[in-house]
């Protein structure tokens, strides 16, 4: 989550990290280590972490909030009252010592009935030992949000790429939990999912200067973490990284029925959109839905979005004086859709597939769609080709545990970077007040104090969703195989219209193109010559229909861009202009030399361009404290300032 979470904290802002596991791992058992002696320097180790973060001293003070039948123990930062540290104290998913057995907190989250119940890893008369069942820890998140009162809620990978290296149990199983209480919460909050230890099967896309910051505070951390090898080249590589499980892409603007531009955003799973009117900007109204994955798209009307492995369309109708939805079902699907108008002016949709390849149906001129059709992509052996000498650094696998070259040592057990532990679930963090969750680690401080909250500076809250502690890693399968230059990663972009569709794909070590062909049909032209992308790209047609293309390059923190010409791609001549750009999600052009001024708050996702009907341009993005800003471009191609839609 750093450094996203590293920078709310540098910011002043509030942030709550809720702490799922007590993280003791496999302590005492294969080593004379006191399990509970290191679940308590694990919290030493938080606690170092996050006052390095916040830039004060290292001083907590203790306070107990009751939640129905349970007590959560929350920590809180003396210098900095609005940093608070809340532990839930599961047991951790490798621990058999657990009366349920192993993958504790996956076997609550499964467990919708609540007949089974996990006791916490704390002393027998602790006021905070108590055997959660599922109800338990949902009704503990949603206690904490209300508390508080975050618009921001990070956390963990709810559904890993069963392509890479495989995920803790216990990060998956906090993700679900927080995703429940987030809709459970009844507010509107955006959620942020991270992807965990697969970021090592991605291409760095750090800068030097955040990378450094997440290495020393992991290293504040890890001081107290006795089971953490800092030369395993695991920690190394996720401190090189940072990667959102649902890129929200830049396709979340369009024009309605009556040529006005309609926004849209998922927040606490469900559908939202503000409007423009004639005087100005409204919203937000809820359009529905429930379970919905952030990332969404638009085409002819209508909204694409992901709800858990199917892929639905939302069509807004303004009627009545409000704004409603028909809501339709197309199918099962892997990734996140991207949507484009075609020749006929009706979209084709994408969607990465199970295979790391692409599929795609199309709608027709009476509404309904072609069955679901994987595109051909390279052959098996050109892949390879390319695979084998990429002409940018490319990230080196993890070792993982049980493989041959794999280190012996519990110091391959992922732990928190600059937040909690990398490898602990860690949860949302909220604008309001900001939260995030993590499985777990923490210390009680020594000798806690109390501080005066007066003077906490009024900023968003963010909330992080539990996280596990940094125990030792668990042993992992290997993944399969997969070619980096064919697995089609999320982020793809397309560009259509009278010329028809062309569709491209970023891997991880290049970009795959298709062309439409007849109908519903389109063909591999290739991968795009010297095109390494780091990420989500952007597709863009030039003032003369060519398409261009936008990325960040691998391995750096560049923007560069490339044009098609005929059949031809190279560097447009021209300079590239000021772009949008979010570590982890594409690069939007901002249609102007002169970029927009700051936000006042970091925004969710990237900013978007949109044109309305009179050729007036507009920006438009959603911020960390759930609202829509919004600035046009005057006639000199500058910017005004932001103003929220409230």
């Amino acid at each position: 989550m750093s450094p996203d979470l590293t920078n709310d904290l540098r910011r002043g802002e509030s942030v709550t990290t809720v702490v799922l596991t007590a993280a003791e791992g496999h302590a005492g058992m294969n080593d004379t280590h006191d399990a509970l002696a290191y679940v308590a320097q694990r919290r030493q180790g938080l606690h170092a972490a996050y006052a390095a973060m916040a830039g004060v001293a290292d001083g907590w003070s203790v306070e107990t909030v009751r939640s129905g039948r349970v007590n959560i123990e929350v920590h809180t930062l003396t210098a900095r009252p609005n940093v608070h540290l809340a532990f839930l104290s599961l047991p951790d998913g490798r621990d058999p010592r657990v009366h349920i057995g192993r993958r504790a907190v996956a076997q609550l989250e499964a467990d919708r009935g609540s007949t089974k119940c996990a006791s916490t890893v704390t002393p027998p008369l602790s006021p905070y030992a108590h055997c959660y069942t599922h109800a338990d820890v949902v009704r503990a998140l949603v206690t904490l949000f209300q508390r508080y009162r975050p618009t921001v809620v990070r956390t963990q990978d709810p559904s890993p790429d069963r392509r890479y290296t495989a995920d803790h149990t216990d990060h998956k199983a906090t993700a679900q939990f927080a995703t429940e209480a987030v809709a459970a919460y009844g507010r509107p909050v955006a959620q942020v999912d991270y992807r965990d230890y697969n970021l090592s099967d991605t291409p760095v896309n750090l800068g030097r200067a955040a990378s450094t910051a997440k290495q020393r505070f992991f290293a504040d951390y890890r001081a107290d973490d006795y089971r953490i090898n800092p030369e395993a080249k695991n920690f190394a590589s996720w401190q090189l990284r940072m990667r959102y499980r649902w890129p929200r892409g830049a396709s979340w603007t369009t024009r309605a029925d009556d040529g006005r531009l309609q926004a849209f955003a998922v927040l606490s799973g469900r559908l939202y959109t503000w409007w423009q009117t004639p005087t100005g900007w409204s919203g937000p109204a809820s359009l529905g839905g429930s379970g919905l994955a952030p990332s969404i798209a638009t085409a002819d009307g209508q909204v694409f979005a992901r709800r858990g492995g199917q892929i639905v369309v939302a069509r807004p109708r303004f009627t009545g004086g409000r704004w409603t939805a028909t809501w339709t079902g197309l199918g099962a699907a892997t990734g996140t859709p991207v949507a484009v108008p075609g020749r006929t002016g009706r979209p084709a949709l994408f969607v990465r597939n199970a295979k790391g390849g692409v599929s795609v149906r199309c709608q027709v001129t009476d509404g309904s769609w072609t069955s679901w059709q994987e595109l051909r992509g390279p052959a098996a052996g050109t892949a390879r080709r390319r695979a084998a000498a990429p002409s940018s650094p490319t990230p080196r696998r993890t070792v993982r545990r049980g493989s041959p070259s794999a280190p012996t040592t519990p110091s391959t057990t992922p732990t928190p970077s600059a937040s909690p532990s990398a490898r602990r679930p860690i949860l949302p963090s909220l604008p309001l007040p900001r939260a995030s969750t993590t499985p777990a680690p923490g210390r009680t401080p020594a000798t806690p104090r109390t501080t005066p909250r007066s003077g906490v500076p009024a900023s968003p809250r963010h909330t992080a969703v539990p996280r596990k502690t940094a125990a030792a890693a668990p042993a992992r399968k290997r993944p399969r195989v997969v070619l980096p230059g064919r697995d089609v990663q999320d982020g793809m972009d397309a560009v259509g219209g009278s010329a028809g569709i062309e569709l491209f794909a970023p891997t991880r070590t290049q970009v795959l193109q298709w062309r439409q062909g007849r109908g519903c049909t389109f063909v591999y032209a290739g991968a795009v010559p010297g095109v390494r992308p780091g990420g989500p790209i952007t597709a863009t047609r030039d003032a003369d229909g060519n398409p261009t293309l936008v990325y960040e390059e691998a391995g750096t923190t560049s923007i560069r861009q490339a044009k098609e010409t005929g059949r031809t791609w190279s560097g447009p001549a021209t300079p590239l202009r000021a772009v949008f750009h979010e570590t982890g999600e594409v690069p939007v052009p901002t249609g102007s030399r002169v970029p927009p001024p700051a936000l006042p708050l970091p925004p969710i996702g990237v900013p978007m361009v949109a044109t309305d009907r009179t050729g007036q341009v507009y920006a438009l993005a959603l911020a960390e404290d759930g609202l829509l800003y919004v600035t046009s471009r005057g006639p000199a191609g500058i910017y005004g300032p932001w103003r929220p839609v409230a």
